[in-house]
């Protein structure tokens, strides 16, 4: 339980810094149960779990289909369950975990769904968001909201200090998770970084696109939420790949500086002239053919 009130309390906080207006979300921890020494207890409370939910699941239906006068309305409601929540892999059997297939609950969050906020009144959902969010100020307060918080601002503190020293750089903002993004500007061009589920893009010379999103902007105080029409910018991708390559990093500054470099290494190459200049002294010095930039490190050559 702590562990998700600790994740829904860093979806919650948002940690301001500022050297341009920097900003940034809080880390989200992923947590692998198969290595653990807990990994069969815990794959045991989740079958234990799947199996109250489908209990739940088997009532409720039984119930709406003999109130359309079914026969046999809880085989029938088995059949069903199985029909829609049971995907597994055509040569394991293993259950396929991909969400484009429905499922069942996998925890008792808001009673298996059958006490979820959408079956609430107004009234009761302002008393369930105004909890929440005393809920959450209280574990900010907590030694362990406390030691986040300190490590987020260690961290942030350590970008301020990096980004004073890089002349030509600007961070606007930054932060998230899913995606996560960078805006700011290197060298007087614009950028813009979004990396999600372990890929990652640049782009550059950013610019207004014509198309348009709603953008949330926060919660009222009923714990609704609030959104804004904006015109989306759209840029030149430079540069593209996977969290695997060499330099990614995993601190705010490693990746500032993977950025920035990733950047750097692209205005050289296209302001770079030798590559499209007559390179056949250089080859003749080499003896072969000149397959990369000396200068820049443009691949002239696949063969």
């Amino acid at each position: 339980m702590a562990e998700v009130d600790a994740k829904c309390a860093r979806h919650a906080g948002f940690c301001h810094a500022t050297l341009d207006t920097v900003n940034e979300e809080p880390e989200i921890y992923v947590f692998d149960f198969s290595a653990s020494h807990g990994a069969a207890e815990y794959r045991e409370r989740l079958e234990r779990t799947r199996t109250e939910a489908r209990q739940r699941y088997r009532v409720h239906l039984a119930a709406a289909f003999d109130l359309y006068g079914a026969p046999d309305p809880e085989a029938l409601a088995d059949t069903a369950l199985d029909a829609l929540t049971d995907s597994k892999y055509v040569d394991s059997g293993e259950r396929c975990r991909c969400s484009c297939h429905p499922r069942l609950p996998e925890s008792d969050l808001h009673d298996y769904g059958f006490g979820c906020v959408c079956m609430q009144a107004p009234e009761d959902r302002r008393r369930a968001f105004h909890a929440w969010r005393s809920h959450i100020g209280a574990f900010w307060r907590s030694p362990e909201g406390k030691q986040i918080t300190a490590a987020e601002h260690a961290a942030e503190a350590e970008l301020e200090a990096w980004l004073a020293e890089q002349p030509g750089v600007v961070v606007r903002s930054h932060g998230g998770q899913a995606p996560e993004q960078w805006r700011g500007a290197v060298d007087g061009r614009v950028f813009y970084f979004r990396e999600r589920h372990g890929e990652w893009r640049i782009e550059l010379n950013l610019r207004p696109s014509g198309r348009f999103a709603r953008a949330l902007v926060g919660t009222d105080s009923e714990g609704e939420p609030r959104y804004e029409e904006r015109e989306l910018d759209s840029g030149d991708v430079i540069a593209d790949g996977t969290t695997a390559i060499d330099g990614y990093g995993s601190t705010p500054v490693e990746r500032a500086k993977f950025i920035v470099d990733t950047i750097r290494v692209h205005l050289s190459r296209e302001a770079c002239a030798l590559h499209v200049d007559d390179l056949s002294s250089i080859e003749a010095l080499l003896g072969c053919a000149v397959r990369w930039c000396p200068f820049c490190g443009t691949r002239m050559s696949t063969d």
